[in-house]
């Protein structure tokens, strides 16, 4: 330890070095500090997203040289397009079919886990694996359990007395397997976080509840889901712009078939832009489309926090 007289010139020394230091560096220090992450989030993701808003000016096929200014044509051509409202309604019916359902069986399942009174980290970790597996060979897997002739899924109605369907190739039932493998991709993820704010709950609310004589139910209505609401709008959230994004999955499963049954927004940016070399087209798509993410994106926070109840 120090002692009185070195404490003293200690303090003093750093006084001096502190009058010493520029005016301008104790404003600017915790931006020093972030510079690296904001060099990387504009490297990354600023550069590209504003060079795209650049190109949805432009007729370009990524191969010439020349960009011919279009002005507003790409996006009166997106607007125009029937391709693109098919693959927008296939799209929200994907979101919302996701999200509802994921947040469902996750809340459900993270009740189940909670209730348990030994093996929570084992099943909280079984739940989590297809969060952590890699999407493609998640989407091989399904590929084969909804094979026609003999995939799992198939044969197991079989024994029921059931014809099942063509899974793939029929416009009813292509995009509901699309919606299952991205809900079976995704509710790990919920059961996780739900778990998280089950176990802030303080156990004392339902203890007083318990004395009050209210049952399961009650205790959930009024304690639970209440508590819950901060974690279920992250979810919600969260799962609404992960969802929008969906891919690989039609990529592998159904490139955007049968007659655009699939077809989501991602896929169809993806397919005029790499398959048809529209890239203007491409390009005014996807801010379109950041810019519909970005507008439910407020819109749920805003409408979110008026129903969230904190502890």
């Amino acid at each position: 330890m120090l002692g009185g007289a070195d404490a003293l010139g200690y303090s003093v020394r750093v006084a001096a070095r502190a009058r010493a230091r520029p005016a301008w560096l104790t404003p600017a220090r915790p931006w020093l500090y972030l510079a690296p992450a904001l060099a990387v989030y504009c490297l990354f993701w600023v550069g590209p997203a504003a060079y795209s808003l650049y190109l949805s000016f432009f007729d370009w096929d990524m191969v010439s040289p020349q960009k011919t200014f279009v002005y507003l044509d790409n996006y009166r051509r997106v607007l125009a397009d029937p391709v693109f409202r098919v693959s927008l309604v296939n799209t929200v019916i994907y979101v919302g079919a996701t999200v509802l359902l994921g947040t469902a069986i996750g809340l459900g399942l993270a009740l189940v886990v909670q209730s348990l009174r030994r093996g929570r980290e084992f099943y909280r970790f079984v739940v989590f694996l297809p969060v952590v597996t890699s999407i493609t060979v998640i989407t091989l897997i399904w590929l084969f359990l909804l094979n026609t002739q003999i995939g799992v899924v198939n044969q197991v109605l079989r024994l029921a007395g059931v014809a099942g369907p063509n899974w793939l190739n029929d416009p009813v039932t292509a995009l509901l397997a699309i919606v299952v493998v991205g809900v079976w991709k995704g509710f790990g993820y919920n059961v996780v976080l739900f778990t998280a704010g089950l176990e802030g709950i303080d156990r004392e609310l339902y203890e007083a509840a318990a004395l009050d004589g209210a049952g399961r139910w009650s205790a959930f209505r009024h304690i639970t889901w209440p508590l819950l609401t901060p974690v279920t709008l992250f979810v919600v959230v969260v799962g609404v712009i992960a969802s929008f994004q969906v891919f690989a999955t039609v990529q592998i499963m159904t490139r955007g078939g049968p007659a655009n049954a699939t077809n989501v927004l991602v896929y169809h940016i993806w397919e005029a832009a790499f398959r048809f070399f529209d890239v203007g087209y491409a390009a005014a798509l996807a801010t379109l489309l950041a810019l519909l993410v970005a507008g439910l994106t407020v819109f749920q926070i805003r409408r979110g926090e008026e129903h969230v109840h904190y502890q």
